[in-house]
């Protein structure tokens, strides 16, 4: 196998069966280190050991699984697009933003708004309720929310890939 080299933000070099871990375990999570390890031609102890530096550096922040919303009766998705006051800290503003109920996700951006927050609500009140809470922060100038009606593509597997590649 091929050990090409990669440099990721977190200063951790990746090679070429570090991205194919990854790739495998963004196809299924569940994925046992020994059916892995058969999987890509090396031993459980290399696949666990590589998974640990991946985890313990930050670059593998966790394991999880995504839930349908409206599956799970949260039928208000919404898309919240915010801009700051002039002088705050988009970054403070969007900590905040992040700590109110229903906020899955929360981005620093740069354009014409400088917070994009995702996040649903089971009802009508609830999703009110969290957009009054985001337009009463501090440093929040003006939130515009976008109501999602369908999901036309949610992946929130990244791409990793080596240099060149």
């Amino acid at each position: 196998m091929r050990r090409g080299k990669v440099k990721a933000d977190s200063g951790i070099g990746l090679d070429l069966l570090d991205v194919n871990i990854i790739r495998e375990l963004q196809a299924d999570a569940r994925i046992s280190y020994r059916a892995l390890a058969r999987k890509l031609g090396v031993s459980v102890t290399t696949v666990s050991g590589r998974v640990r530096r991946m985890k313990d550096t930050g670059l593998i922040r966790s394991f999880t699984i995504i839930v349908n919303p409206e599956k799970a009766g949260n039928v208000y998705c919404t898309a919240l697009y915010i801009r700051t006051e002039n002088g705050s800290d988009p970054r403070k503003v969007g900590e905040a933003v992040s700590g109110i109920k229903g906020i899955c996700y929360t981005y620093h951006t740069l354009g014409i708004y400088n917070l994009i927050a995702l996040g649903s609500a089971p009802n009508k009140d609830d999703f009110s309720s969290m957009i009054r809470q985001i337009n009463g922060l501090k440093g929040v100038k003006e939130v515009i929310p976008s109501v999602v009606l369908d999901t036309i593509k949610e992946d929130p597997k990244h791409i990793i890939a080596l240099a060149g590649r």
